[in-house]
């Protein structure tokens, strides 16, 4: 049974483990969010994905004026089951969920005064049709509901229909992302706030951010929920 069916049919019990949620509990039980490897502070966060970015991308120097993520993202734990129902099953209201928590935990190190706006990372039309929704653009509203700044979907575009990141390596993720964005927007806002779910190497919040930075944003931060972990 599919998460989306399942959670339909038993709207107030945990994706991982099935049990009763409790008043405050969206999604996921506290017992099983205590699985999900939270990073100790936003700046060991902020620290950890940025030296992924700048250790796979030699661009990622300078680009970014500040980046944060919540947690570490492992293959076949709690977390990934979690975000994978949220991305692929349909249940959007957990990318709301996670953005307000991400927006809480990093108004100490990007307070909501150093950005503009804003912008999630925009999937193909093609597979917006597949999926319904834009899973990035949720996590961006639920952070824009603790930073009351505007979501700009409209400043980004992604173009070029790409195969899906996962597996593939370094250097396959980036020739798979060349060119993959492009903004039609007359005006850039100055400060942007990037948003993505999970990050990898970064290939694809450094091509979005060229992108963004090329058509006149100055100052580019980045923000995910998760940064994938070596195992």
């Amino acid at each position: 049974m599919s998460a989306q069916l399942f959670h339909f049919l038993f709207p107030e019990v945990c994706i991982v483990c099935g049990k009763l949620l409790m008043p405050g509990e969206q999604g996921c039980c506290s017992g099983c969010k205590e699985d999900f490897e939270a990073f100790p502070d936003s700046r060991a966060a902020s620290h950890a994905l940025m030296h992924s970015i700048q250790l796979h991308f030699s661009k990622g120097y300078g680009l970014f004026s500040q980046v944060a993520c919540r947690y570490r993202y492992y293959r076949h734990r709690p977390l990934q089951k979690v975000l994978h129902a949220m991305k692929y099953e349909g249940m959007y209201t957990l990318g709301l969920a996670f953005g307000r928590e991400l927006g809480t935990w990093i108004r100490d190190v990007i307070p909501p005064e150093s950005i503009d706006c804003l912008v999630p990372v925009p999937l193909h039309r093609l597979k917006l049709v597949e999926r319904s929704f834009n899973q990035a653009e949720k996590i961006a509203e639920g952070i824009a509901e603790i930073y009351m700044k505007p979501v700009r979907g409209d400043l980004l575009e992604r173009c070029r229909y790409t195969l899906t990141q996962t597996g593939l390596p370094v250097a396959a993720r980036r020739k798979n992302l060349d060119d993959a964005f492009r903004t039609s927007a007359e005006s850039i806002p100055e400060r942007i706030l990037l948003v993505d779910d999970v990050v990898t190497t970064g290939a694809t919040v450094v091509a979005a951010a060229e992108t963004l930075k090329r058509a006149g944003a100055i100052s580019i931060t980045a923000a995910a929920i998760a940064l994938t972990a070596k195992e």
